[in-house]
């Protein structure tokens, strides 16, 4: 899988129990390697920026945020959840495989500048992503001070889609996500769901979301990530809604939602019981977006999620 050209040169993987992980380290590198401790990188500092895809996504749907915000100053990770992209995976695939291969890259490179200087992070996630950030925040908050959820929240009334309930069946998912290997215009055109106007975007975009969507489908790897995050997600919302309003609702960092306007996944009135629980939170909504702001308005997504941690920075939080 290719990576965006601009973001080639912060290439990196992470070894870990069950597989590579691979990251974009805007501390940057020549080519891809294999992480050997922590980078010196000087960031006057502010928090360590992680950014968090969502589900069938991989790291390079921040290839438009990722630079702005290495630009601003910030150190920024930008990962592939096992199973996805270029994380080849062995081992099992769970939300909480995801959750712990993110604080291990976090505790591993992300919260050092140098040698010994730790530092707070603050969690960017799309959709999935959003939620895994929500749970390593909440069992994390002396660590994360802040998250920026995109198009996605924990927790959310009507929890469990029927489609992912269905795809969670072993013989279905399977024939579902196989049948695009026959027919690779029908998974680019799968793709229109998630964006406001996939058209208007520039050529370059289409023409990159377009390869980037046949090799998902082709790919066993990713294939797999894909379905077992499917029936990990189906049953962690059936069970574990209250356990994240509970807390959530104690975390002492600050919250951003950025939603999409026109998001048909997830749209912004879902956001309805996460700001009953968090009143404080800071709701942002992209007009003419669907469910990938940051990639259809990543102009207006930066300058809310550069805006948001200004505000870390200067509360301390």
């Amino acid at each position: 899988m290719q990576c965006w050209p601009s973001l080639t040169a912060f290439g990196k993987y992470l070894p870990m129990p069950g597989g590579n992980l691979f990251y974009y380290d805007s501390a940057g590198n020549a080519t891809p390697t294999e992480h050997t401790g922590p980078e010196k990188n000087d960031t006057g500092g502010k928090p360590v920026v992680v950014l968090i895809h969502g589900l069938g996504d991989e790291a390079d749907t921040w290839r438009h945020v990722f630079p702005a915000l290495a630009d601003a100053g910030y150190r920024v990770l930008a990962v592939d959840l096992p199973g996805f992209g270029r994380s080849n995976w062995n081992g099992g695939i769970s939300i909480g495989v995801h959750c712990k291969a993110v604080l291990r890259l976090i505790t591993s490179v992300g919260a050092f500048a140098g040698v010994g200087v730790e530092r707070s992070v603050v969690l960017v996630g799309s959709s999935l992503g959003a939620g895994i950030a929500e749970l390593i925040a909440v069992n994390h908050p002396g660590l994360v001070k802040g998250i920026v959820l995109v198009a996605g929240c924990f927790p959310f009334e009507n929890s469990v889609s029927k489609k992912l309930l269905l795809l969670g069946l072993p013989f279905l998912g399977k024939k579902w996500y196989r049948g695009f290997r026959k027919n690779h215009e029908a998974a680019r055109k799968s793709l229109y769901s998630y964006y406001g106007n996939l058209d208007a975007m520039c050529d370059a975009d289409k023409d990159f979301l377009r390869e980037r969507v046949i090799s998902r489908v082709e790919s066993a790897n990713q294939e797999r990530g894909y379905l077992s995050t499917v029936r990990s997600m189906n049953v962690f919302l059936m069970f574990s809604s209250r356990f994240i309003a509970r807390k959530i609702k104690l975390f002492p960092g600050r919250i951003l939602v950025l939603c999409g306007e026109k998001d048909r996944v997830f749209p912004p009135e879902k956001t309805a019981l996460l700001r009953s629980l968090r009143p404080d939170a800071e709701f942002v909504t992209a007009t003419g977006a669907g469910h990938l702001p940051h990639q259809e308005k990543p102009e207006l997504s930066t300058v809310e999620i550069l805006r948001f941690l200004s505000t870390v920075n200067s509360t301390g939080k």
